[in-house]
């Protein structure tokens, strides 16, 4: 029989390394809102272990930069769409006790900000239903709940998302490649952390 998920970590391991306590026997989901690519990541915590549950990702194509109203709107169908058929299949599993949404930043780019503030609400009003505790949070405080340092100051883009995952990875024991998951990751861990 193979197992329905991807990764089992001792709670014990995952404290000492980040130095904090994880609720048990819950469940977080965190989704990393992004304009073309989202990640959804679902953990779950027994008294003893780690688990992760699932990843996904959501996407929408990429845009012109003279995208019209209605180009927009078709992305916002398409990530709509997605989403309540994710909401579906998860709804099917789980109750989620908590659920972690990266709150959108003022990027170089207004239309950028909007797709975030969009996206973020979607992921908002589709699965506040289907979970019991459920917050936007910025992704600075994600990371710094899950005890992730930058290698030094003035690392972003690219080179951030890098060393992101290449900490979650270490953490978890896993090989994940998308940016997208492993912030997801980050969120829905920030959200197992005690007296959050």
């Amino acid at each position: 029989m193979s197992k329905s998920y991807i990764k089992k970590i001792k709670l014990s391991y995952i404290e000492g390394w980040i130095n904090k306590r994880l609720k048990r026997n819950v469940i977080s989901i965190g989704f990393d809102v992004a304009t073309y690519s989202t990640g959804v990541a679902i953990l779950r915590t027994t008294d003893s272990y780690l688990i992760v549950e699932q990843v996904h990702i959501i996407k929408v194509p990429k845009l012109p930069k003279n995208a019209t109203t209605k180009q927009m709107l078709n992305n916002v169908n398409l990530f709509l769409s997605q989403l309540d058929a994710l909401k579906q299949e998860i709804s099917k599993k789980y109750f989620l006790n908590i659920n972690r949404i990266e709150d959108c930043f003022m990027l170089k780019n207004v239309k950028s900000l909007k797709a975030l503030a969009r996206y973020g609400i979607l992921a908002y009003d589709r699965f506040k239903n289907i979970s019991k505790d459920i917050d936007l949070i910025m992704p600075l405080s994600a990371r710094s709940k899950v005890g992730f340092k930058k290698s030094q100051v003035g690392v972003s883009g690219i080179k951030l998302k890098k060393e992101i995952m290449n900490y979650i990875n270490g953490l978890l024991g896993t090989k994940i490649k998308e940016h997208d998951i492993s912030d997801a990751i980050v969120l829905a861990l920030g959200g197992l952390i005690k007296n959050e």
